[in-house]
């Protein structure tokens, strides 16, 4: 069994952000209409599927970025799923726009809702599937930058990605 988890926050106003990447790539990957929601023991909108014979359940955290271990927690114990077979789909400021990276077992790099993950699950060994949004011109601005929507060449770019998020995904389910 596979856990694959897109970091987002919730919220309408954080849709389509940059830092929603993970929401975003989760939604596009599966079927819309069978989302389950856990408001009190998991926290998320969840979906089990079957794909090439692997049972997979995707998860979209519904706490903020911060607290995004909870529900992956929760749930990673719940069906004893072990962290190498964890992917968590997030945004990277460290890669240029639509640049995709699949890793295993890397740091944090800054970014809260990995540094939250793991903190609490005391393992960096999961996968990461890193989508590039890029730096902000100015340092400080980055918790701006990464709140605010795409510019259009920007989505056109990560749209244009698909098929390559689609193909390391595939790719992380068959590992």
């Amino acid at each position: 069994m596979k856990l694959i988890v897109g970091l987002g926050n919730p919220g309408k106003e954080y849709e389509k952000t940059r830092h929603n990447i993970g929401f975003i790539t989760i939604a596009n990957f599966v079927d819309d209409g069978k989302w389950k929601m856990e408001n009190g023991k998991w926290k998320g909108e969840w979906q089990e599927s079957v794909l090439d014979g692997q049972k997979i359940i995707f998860l979209k955290p519904m706490e903020y970025m911060n607290r995004s271990w909870w529900a992956l927690s929760q749930i990673a114990n719940f069906y004893k799923i072990e962290s190498k077979d964890i992917l968590v789909i997030h945004d990277d400021i460290d890669l240029p726009v639509g640049k995709i990276q699949l890793k295993l077992w890397w740091s944090s790099a800054g970014h809260n809702g990995l540094k939250d993950i793991i903190e609490k699950l005391w393992t960096k060994d999961f996968w990461r599937l890193r989508i590039g949004v890029d730096r902000p011109l100015v340092k400080e601005d980055v918790a701006d930058y990464v709140l605010h929507t795409f510019k259009k060449e920007e989505k056109n770019l990560i749209d244009d990605k698909a098929w390559e998020i689609e193909d390391q995904i595939k790719k992380f389910i068959a590992n």
